[in-house]
């Protein structure tokens, strides 16, 4: 608390003294002097031995919490939280390790057909004399070509939409963020499901805006639950995944995508659908919720997880009252998106190869979450057979860290819930598992096979003392 207590001392006549001590702590989080899941001192205990008002100390850990640094829990105390942009890397794995069976990234199924057609594409892009997806850089929204081939493949997730009603973007990440940029600031409430995407949780810390979890089932949000926040409080948009939501795969259906649809409609709520997922189903899948709601609807897709992992290209369609907005929001958050990889995804788009890897992938997919099934069928709580993710529930007498420590040690990397978790939502006892894994089905099965092994047995004798008994 000393250099807390300098930079009071520091403060030149009308500096702010929150601001000050605001900047303190977070220099001291950031650095690491500040652990992940340390308890901070008590808000009077701060003011008494600073010399200051408990009201400032208050505002302080308030404004470290609309940051992300730190979580203030009701009768228990302020934590230091690392922001969730900072912290994925701890639950998921940045690096690849050839020994793993990984399970904890979310990535297609990759094949000897993907290097093949990126081969060809490359070759014949090389050849090419006129290379406009390399020289231009002024059309902000995408080439009008690149957006034609969009039109088209946006037809095939049940989106008719024009041309200049979408933009190409840096993948669906981007387009999400360029979304949520276009609505809510730090004075606008978002609600999502309970259990998110992590950069969504991560949007929230960097546009500060606040962020509220809905409960849901293995058919989506509880639309009870949202018109209830809707009509309490001043909502100003909804961010859901109806189809295949990470991490649960939860799928809505058509009867529920209208009902959200409707509530938001009477509450003057936008809403923005994650659609990144969608295209792993097949054309039987019911309508997107922007499909009911256009003029309120920002709805994201891209080619990440279902065609090729590192083709980073994604369309989103905006209502037409803010499509000047959004498109200024990516002149200044990144120009245009990558015009190579959208002239890559558009051959692939028109030329039918993005449809062929797609139901490739299906197939690959159907076979590992039967695999799934097989192994894990009682522990499972959110499956589908088109799903890069199964949401797995763990035995009573396992502690969730604990068996996810003893799993890396077996060679097996899994997702606890923690990057996906709203702030106020119950912790689940389950797992991700992301089933592109780079390795066969057989080392796939071993894997399962490994963890219902685990799953039977009982902790170790030192792993006791992080149970719940």
């Amino acid at each position: 608390m000393e250099s807390w207590r300098q930079a009071l001392a520091a403060l030149r006549g009308g500096e702010s003294k929150y601001k000050s001590l605001v900047q303190a702590i977070a220099r001291e989080i950031e650095q690491g002097e500040l652990r992940d899941g340390q308890r901070l001192p008590p808000q009077r205990q701060v003011a008494d031995r600073l010399a200051i008002s408990v009201q400032t100390v208050t505002n302080a850990y308030k404004e470290l919490e609309r940051q992300g640094l730190v979580r203030c829990e009701v009768g228990r105390g302020s934590f230091v939280s690392r922001r969730m942009t900072e912290g994925v890397s701890r639950y998921m794995l940045d690096h690849p390790e050839r020994s793993l069976v990984d399970l904890s990234i979310a990535s297609i199924v990759h094949t000897h057909e993907h290097d093949r057609l990126w081969r060809e594409t490359c070759r014949e892009l090389a050849q090419e004399d006129d290379q406009p997806w390399m020289r231009a850089c002024r059309p902000i929204a995408g080439f009008e070509a690149h957006r034609d081939a969009a039109v088209h493949w946006l037809a095939r997730q049940g989106m008719a939409v024009q041309r200049d009603d979408l933009l190409i973007t840096n993948g669906a990440a981007h387009g999400l963020f360029l979304a949520l940029a276009s609505l809510a600031g730090p004075d606008d409430v978002v609600l999502c499901e309970n259990l998110t995407d992590h950069g969504v949780i991560g949007s929230s810390q960097v546009l500060g805006f606040t962020l509220k979890g809905l409960e849901h089932d293995r058919e989506g949000i509880d639309p009870e639950h949202f018109e209830d926040l809707c009509g309490n409080e001043r909502i100003t948009a909804l961010v859901c995944t109806p189809n295949l939501n990470n991490p649960t795969s939860s799928l809505m259906p058509d009867s529920r995508r209208r009902e959200i649809a409707e509530i938001a409609r009477r509450y003057g709520v936008y809403v923005i659908e994650d659609d990144v997922y969608g295209p792993l189903l097949d054309e039987r899948r019911a309508p997107p919720i922007s499909h009911y709601l256009p003029e309120q609807s920002f709805y994201c897709t891209s080619f990440t997880k279902s065609v090729l992992t590192g083709l980073r290209i994604g369309y989103l369609v905006m209502p037409r009252r803010l499509a000047l907005r959004t498109e200024s929001i990516l002149r200044v958050n990144s120009w245009m998106a990558t015009p190579l990889m959208a002239e890559v995804a558009s051959r692939w788009v028109l030329g039918g190869q993005a449809q062929a890897l797609l139901e490739r992938q299906r197939d690959l997919l159907v076979r590992r979450n039967a695999l799934v099934s097989e192994h894990l069928g009682d522990y499972v709580l959110g499956q589908h057979p088109h799903a890069l993710n199964a949401w797995v529930g763990i035995p009573s007498h396992w502690e969730l860290d604990s068996l996810v420590r003893e799993l890396r040690h077996r060679r097996i990397a899994v997702t606890s819930p923690d990057p996906f978790m709203v702030r106020g939502t119950p912790r689940p006892r389950a797992v991700r598992l992301c089933l592109g894994a780079d390795c066969s089905e057989k080392r796939l099965a071993g894997a399962l096979r490994n963890m219902h092994e685990l799953f039977g047995q009982y902790p170790k004798i030192h792993d006791l003392g992080g149970m719940h008994m």
